[in-house]
């Protein structure tokens, strides 16, 4: 343990996969990771722990950082390699970019639990993955010094429920479970507000460049387009077509859908009942993968709107985009949606309406026994999701029917974005999180001696211990050691550099204690480790390998010739 923090944030645990926003299928995740690596780098911080598997991610790690750092910004990077986790105690532990801990519990078993916190940070709750991970957190290593930060009050509630159902179960079989848990707290993801401050002109030409008219009312949607996984469409294609019977004589409603499809199948999907349903409707799709287009988008919209109805939604990074970018919003009134927009203040919330407990208990079991893949679980889930149409157009049809409306809601939007959600107010946050599980480390860690002792978890015993039974007899101090004749043509040298011994360089001893070991046995008639250890400075525990080599080997035997 350590008193003394160093940096402002924890080490981070990086591997590209949390972070990258380069690639094909661009996770609401992976855009999270993103934003709270540039805030980090953007707080100025001295210098950064960072955690990493291998020397590729170290590469990608450099490239990422290289990219977000301004003109004559320098930072210090403090690489942990993967086997050395305890490296982190300076910075209080670390942080993943995801909700499982429990594996890195088990690791940090071998440098006592006492040493460092693990946090962690919940995304999409609704996958088998993450659910079992939950479950699991009472038989892990867990401590009330880690945290698995919730991004809204229905995460924590979905997280706490799977805890409690699997404590309902554990007691049914007559096992007690204690109350060792590590802390839920909820934070918010945080944005860079700077990347959305535009100026009027900005907004004159983006709208020059779609052709868009002045009078002209754009929505804009941002994220991935996709029916069955983030958003129906459909209800949104119903409210526009309604709302727009209302517009004033002269004026179009667009919606610009920035995302990206998963498939083609899907991208036709959107594209005909876009035709089909909302014909009045000035469709258009642009590629949310180019950052270049996404900022396009929040300069030409006057209102945005995301009616997530989604199981695999926890908590929508785009809505606090729209608020930064001074646009109203209107959201499904859903899970973390609900803490990011305050209804009537800074935009809308739409009515939605779920079936209770009971209607789901078929997908969850045609999921859990493979019939049903998450992309179908979670989609014919969303089928018994509603959002209220009739509510969704009336709110359309109050912001398009008012421009100071709009300005107000989209005023207060901006500065509700700056004032709660800003990455300079969010890792206040975590660092006030950092140091209290720093103050319950050392504080408590007494209470949990046994825990705390260095040691390794049960699944990854010594198999000295494990198969202790196996071999005949266990060498000891006493065991009658004899040089054996004629049995080994090759001399220790030559017998080393074999391609079946080799391999084993990394945990074979040191050629030149080998010898040094053989030599002290061959100048006796019968001898034993006790004997050898007296006679050379070499590591008794180092001393047993060498001399379970040659055994191995045939240049000693436990049999006098």
């Amino acid at each position: 343990m350590t008193n003394t923090l160093t940096s402002n944030t924890w080490a981070i645990y990086y591997h590209n996969d949390g972070f990258n926003i380069k690639g094909d299928r661009i996770m609401g995740r992976q855009a999270a990771g993103w934003s709270f690596l540039k805030g980090v780098i953007n707080s100025n911080t001295a210098n950064l722990g960072l955690y990493i598997q291998n020397e590729q991610q170290k590469t990608s790690a450099s490239n990422d950082i290289n990219a977000i750092l301004r003109q004559n910004q320098k930072i210090k990077i403090d690489w942990i390699p993967f086997s050395q986790p305890n490296l982190s105690s300076k910075y209080g532990g670390i942080f993943f970019p995801g909700p499982d801990l429990n594996e890195y519990s088990f690791h940090r078993s071998y440098h006592g639990h006492d040493s460092y916190s693990l946090v962690g940070i919940t995304h999409t709750t609704a996958s088998y993955g993450v659910m079992s991970s939950l479950r699991q957190i009472e038989s892990s290593s867990l401590m009330p010094w880690d945290a698995i930060i919730c991004t809204s009050k229905s995460v924590q509630d979905t997280v706490y429920k799977v805890i409690e159902s699997n404590r309902e179960n554990l007691s049914a079989k007559k096992i007690t479970t204690g109350k060792i848990l590590p802390k839920f707290p909820i934070i918010p993801l945080g944005i860079d507000n700077n990347e959305f401050n535009f100026s009027d002109d900005d907004k004159i030409e983006a709208r020059k460049k779609l052709n868009i008219s002045k009078d002209d009312i754009v929505l804009i949607f941002v994220g991935r387009l996709s029916f069955h996984a983030k958003a129906h469409h459909l209800p949104m294609y119903l409210a526009l077509e309604k709302a727009s019977k209302s517009l004033k004589s002269g004026s179009k409603l667009h919606l610009i859908q920035t995302g990206w499809f998963p498939n083609d199948y899907i991208k036709e999907t959107f594209e005909n009942e876009a035709k089909q349903i909302c014909p009045s409707i000035k469709m258009h799709f642009l590629d949310g993968k180019n950052q270049d287009n996404k900022r396009l988008t929040f300069l030409t919209g006057d209102i945005f709107i995301s009616l997530s109805d989604n199981i695999q939604e926890t908590f929508g990074l785009t809505p606090l985009e729209g608020m930064s970018s001074g646009l109203p919003v209107i959201v499904s009134d859903w899970n973390g949606y609900r803490d990011t927009v305050s209804d009537k203040e800074n935009g809308f919330r739409v009515r939605t309406i779920s079936l209770s407990e009971g209607n789901g208990e078929d997908l969850a079991y045609s999921h859990m026994m493979g019939s049903l893949n998450y992309d179908h679980y979670i989609g014919y889930s969303s089928q018994r999701i509603a959002i209220d149409v009739r509510d969704c157009i009336n709110k359309i049809i109050l912001l398009i029917e008012n421009k100071d409306l709009r300005k107000k809601l989209g005023n207060n939007a901006k500065a509700r974005a700056k004032k709660v959600f800003d990455w300079s107010i969010i890792l206040k946050e975590y660092n006030s999180l950092r140091i209290e599980l720093n103050s319950i480390r050392e504080k408590e860690s007494k209470n949990y001696p046994q825990m705390c002792d260095k040691k390794l978890p049960s699944d990854r015993l010594d198999p000295f211990y494990l198969f202790s039974s196996y071999p005949s007899e266990i060498l000891n101090n006493h065991t009658n050691l004899y040089t054996t004749k004629d049995v080994i043509s090759l001399d220790i040298h030559e017998l080393y550099k074999l391609k079946s011994v080799e391999f084993a360089n990394p945990v074979i001893p040191n050629i030149k204690k080998i010898k040094e070991i053989y030599d002290i046995v061959n100048e006796r008639k019968s001898t034993n480790i006790g004997i050898i250890s007296s006679s050379t400075n070499i590591d008794v525990k180092e001393i047993y390998r060498i001399i379970i080599w040659l055994i191995k080997f045939g240049y000693i035997s436990l049999i006098e010739e």
